[in-house]
């Protein structure tokens, strides 16, 4: 009997269809079952149908009206009919995952009472939201298209839902943007009015220097002076006095009129570039451009899509099949261990009876086979304990008690009275109006200011957290103590849709909301400042330039009003040309030339010679120092609207909300880990013990 054991120790498979056979009455039994009952229980009446509904959709190249239609660079990279790239798509996938949209839609439809979820429940929100990302998704698709799926037990509905979800887009987008055009156009507009009132009041002074006589400057001296001329040859003594009265009246105001009528010219080329920018400024503030390609709407699905009832059936049967024939060799397994352990029991007991014959007769003999039976007896025993069923099951009711006490204990340490509970809140944002200043990409940037050291000190010292979190301000370590624990709580990472994730938790869901709300606040003014900075340097280098040409200018005029007042050298070229046909007698008429005021003539010669090359240098310098001034004017008021400008630099896709169910600790998690390590360690120890028994027993 014994050697028939020893053939079968181990299952016998070899002819498994018999084994099937054999067993076949359970098989079929057990498999019917399983067929019959999941036929049922996949039925309508226990498992809701549902029905799926899908829109696939392009995103647009550009978003920015001005760009599209007005810009200069039209049918290029910027054009209105282009399909936009990874980038947009990738935007367009995190908007669509947006608390926005799910708001909307949730409060459109009424889904917390279509989802049937109680509105008295503590973790109402957290249900709703589970339910709703259940059924409904987002994926990029291998052409770089975006699929909306719907799935609802309402055909319609999902229908409606899918097509809405894709509708909200144009208007969250549109949204989020507008909020940022029309804070631009503010800014262009204030700037744009602004240089609209200098003009007029710089036209105002020239309308009032025109009232003075003073129309055209440079025209009005060569006419004046050829005039002069005519009359001095003349010798008209009331027609040289008017025109030297104009002579003054042009002396006096010519300086300030070139320099208006210059600076005028300039500020309407400036004007120009600036209504331009105000023009597109306001088309974004005001219009809108559909924001995708609709490829696919959705429709109402005539069949549904889940469950798959065939599937049910077959995997439930299969896996009752499979499962019932495993069970069946355990049990064969373990009726065959107990056999084989009884059928050793007696071997073991002949085998010692053998040994006290041989002790009579030859004592080395009863040693040797003694040790060796005892040997084989030990390794028997021990393969005996490998079979890891049987003494599960030998010990089951002490694992049991003890892995049910782990779990209470689990339990109950797991509980708010021992572990605190810890909610969070997530806010996800993208760059915007970051200057590059490496290689990385602005949401890389973004990461790198979100983490710098004075955002933290800011949100440390604002909530508290120093006695929030309970770290005493006298201790050693208290700065480093404080941001390993901010570190632990606040997480900033990259999304793979190139956009940034603030993530807080704390053991108050209000403080963990706001503390996002405070690091994207921190890091709007941390970007501000920066950059004021940066361009408040470049104000005060573009000032200073502009001051100390206002000076050149200034002494400039100052000498030139010297040198037309004093030495009466007011337009140099036709000056020197009538007095050249004066003092040589050449001017028209017949008694020019002999009443020629010989004395004025002389006079001013000789000014034009002591002083005209000063007049030339001084005139055309002046001519410089205005087109010099104009452009570094061009440059500080472009630098003044930079460091004035008040632009948020944050695009917040999904705001914070305020967490109604912990996201720390999850009980059931703790709960079956240490049930599942209580179960590994007692086996362990209980195939030790086992073991050790056996041999104690053997012993004795």
């Amino acid at each position: 009997m014994n050697e028939t054991f020893e053939g079968n120790r181990d299952f016998d498979s070899s002819n498994f269809i018999q084994f099937l056979w054999a067993w076949r009455l359970p098989l079929l039994i057990v498999t019917s079952i399983a067929f019959v009952a999941s036929l049922i229980f996949s039925a309508p009446f226990f498992i809701t149908p549902k029905y799926k509904s899908v829109v696939v959709l392009y995103p647009v190249s550009t978003s920015s009206v001005s760009k599209a239609l007005l810009s200069e660079t039209y049918g290029g990279k910027e054009d209105i009919l282009e399909f936009g790239e990874d980038e947009q798509t990738e935007q367009m996938l995190q908007i669509l995952n947006s608390n926005r949209i799910r708001d909307r839609i949730i409060q459109k439809y009424d889904l917390i009472d279509h989802y049937e979820i109680d509105r008295n429940s503590k973790y109402k929100l957290t249900r709703l939201y589970k339910q709703y990302e259940g059924n409904i998704t987002y994926r990029r698709t291998e052409y770089n298209a975006v699929k909306i799926t719907v799935m609802d037990q309402n055909a319609q509905l999902a229908a409606d839902i899918a097509n809405d979800i894709a509708n909200l887009l144009d208007s969250i987008k549109i949204d989020m943007q507008r909020q940022r055009a029309i804070k631009g156009f503010r800014i262009v507009e204030t700037e744009y009015l602004q240089r609209l009132a200098e003009i007029h009041k710089m036209e105002d002074s020239l309308t009032f220097l025109r009232q003075k006589g003073v129309h055209d400057y440079e025209t009005q001296a060569e006419m004046i002076n050829q005039q002069l001329a005519i009359e001095i040859a003349k010798n008209n003594t009331y027609g040289i006095r008017a025109l030297e009265a104009k002579l003054d009246t042009l002396a006096k105001y010519g300086g300030p009129y070139v320099s208006l009528r210059d600076a005028l010219e300039h500020e309407k080329k400036q004007l120009s570039v600036l209504k331009s920018k105000y023009e597109e400024a306001k088309v974004d503030a005001e219009e809108e451009l559909p924001q995708k390609f609709v490829v696919s709407t959705a429709y109402g699905a005539e069949r549904k899509s889940y469950p798959i009832r065939w599937l049910i059936v077959l995997v439930s049967t299969v896996s009752a099949f499979l499962l019932t024939v495993l069970v069946i060799i355990i049990i064969e397994n373990i009726s065959k261990s107990d056999a084989m352990a009884f059928a050793q029991k007696k071997k073991f007991k002949l085998n010692l009876r053998i040994p006290q014959v041989h002790v009579e007769i030859k004592r080395p003999t009863i040693r040797t086979t003694s040790s060796s039976n005892n040997n084989k007896w030990k390794m028997e025993h021990f393969f005996n304990n490998i079979n890891l069923l049987q003494l599960l099951w030998k010990w089951k009711w002490h694992i049991a008690v003890i892995c049910l006490i782990a779990g209470i204990v689990a339990a109950i340490f797991s509980g708010p009275s021992f572990i605190t509970p810890r909610f969070k809140s997530v806010g996800i944002i993208y760059p915007s109006n970051i200057a590059p200043y490496s290689d990385e990409s602005e949401t890389e940037q973004m990461v790198q200011w979100l983490n710098s050291k004075d955002i933290k000190d800011s949100v440390i010292r604002k909530f508290n957290l120093a006695k929030h979190y309970k770290i005493d301000s006298s201790y050693r370590y208290f700065y480093s103590t404080i941001l390993y624990k901010y570190s632990k709580n606040v997480q900033i990472s990259k999304t793979m849709y190139e956009s940034v994730e603030i993530m807080v938790t704390d053991t108050d869901p209000r403080i963990a909301c706001d503390m996002v709300n405070e690091i994207i606040h921190q890091f709007d003014r941390k970007v501000q400042r920066i950059h004021r900075e940066k361009y408040d340097e470049v104000v005060r280098a573009t000032k200073e330039m502009l001051d100390q040409k206002k000076r050149e200018i200034d002494s400039t005029e100052a000498r030139l009003y010297e040198l037309r007042t004093k030495y009466e050298i007011i337009d140099y070229s036709n000056q020197t040309r009538e007095v050249a046909r004066g003092y040589l007698r050449t001017v028209d008429g017949d008694n020019a030339a002999r009443n020629i005021n010989t004395s004025e003539v002389i006079k001013l010669k000789k000014n034009i010679e002591e002083k005209g090359g000063e007049f030339v240098y001084y005139n055309t310098r002046l001519y410089d120092l205005l087109r010099l001034y104009g452009e570094f004017q061009e440059d500080y008021d472009r630098a003044v609207f930079d460091a004035n400008k008040n632009f948020t630099h944050a695009n917040v896709v999904t705001p914070p909300v305020v967490a109604d169910k912990k996201s720390y600790p999850i009980r059931w998690i703790i709960v079956f880990l240490t049930m599942a390590s209580t179960l590994l360690l007692t086996t362990i120890l209980v195939v030790l013990f086992d073991g050790r028994l056996s041999v104690i027993a053997h012993k004795g």
